[in-house]
């Protein structure tokens, strides 16, 4: 520690060679507690601590113990919440598998199966028809698109969605630019079921014949 003190040094102490002022100074390094004279006044400065106690000593051995135990609480509590976070996981993946089943099964209970039963043709007014039969749950009809074609088709839509029921069916009634039995076209139709799962399937027509050839779960 350095005080900063106006003093003079003589053989017996040190005293001030002036009055002290805030703005006088001076170097000095102080190894233990000294004692300063100005007169009568005495003016005692510690410039180390005293040695640790005893008490002291154990009490930081005891603080260092305390510490390590915690760390190796930290350490053991943050594997066990990772352990317990694996048996979460685990949890949540069989919720997962289970919901999943479920839904599964919810699907197959509701779905309709649309099969091509008949085909209905006239060259002379080169109309054509295919009938949709349902031989599954009940399906809703939402429309359709022709996807590849060399020549041009269209087909009757309907202001709503229409139902079939099981064991039902419906007719798909369509116009060409030339004899129904000399074109080549797909068409993807679009249904859902009763709990709104979604479907596509593709019909293949070619010359006067057709087969649905791909179904999809939406």
């Amino acid at each position: 520690m350095e005080i900063q003190l106006p003093v003079q040094d003589t053989l017996n102490q040190v005293v001030s060679d002036t009055l002290i002022k805030v703005s006088d100074t001076i170097n000095l390094k102080l190894l233990n507690t000294l004692e300063l004279f100005q007169g009568d006044d005495q003016l005692i400065v510690k410039t180390i601590s005293e040695p640790t106690t005893g008490i002291e000593y154990w009490g930081l051995l005891i603080a260092i113990g305390v510490g390590i135990l915690t760390a190796i609480y930290n350490i053991i509590a943050s594997k066990k919440l990772l352990s317990n976070d694996k048996q979460l996981q685990s949890q949540i993946n069989e919720l997962v598998k289970l919901n999943q089943l479920f839904e599964r099964r919810l699907r197959m209970s509701v779905k309709p199966h649309l099969f091509i039963n008949s085909i209905r043709t006239m060259g002379v007014d080169r109309t054509l028809g295919i009938e949709l039969n349902n031989r599954g749950e009940i399906a809703f009809y939402s429309g359709c698109e022709i996807l590849k074609e060399n020549a041009e088709v269209t087909f009757q839509g309907w202001k709503k969605d229409i139902e079939i029921e099981k064991g039902g069916r419906i007719l798909l009634s369509g116009k060409a630019t030339k004899n129904p039995s000399h074109i080549q076209f797909q068409m993807k139709i679009k249904y859902y079921d009763q709990e709104n799962y979604q479907y596509e399937s593709i019909i293949n027509w070619d010359r006067g014949s057709a087969l649905i050839i791909e179904t999809k779960e939406l």
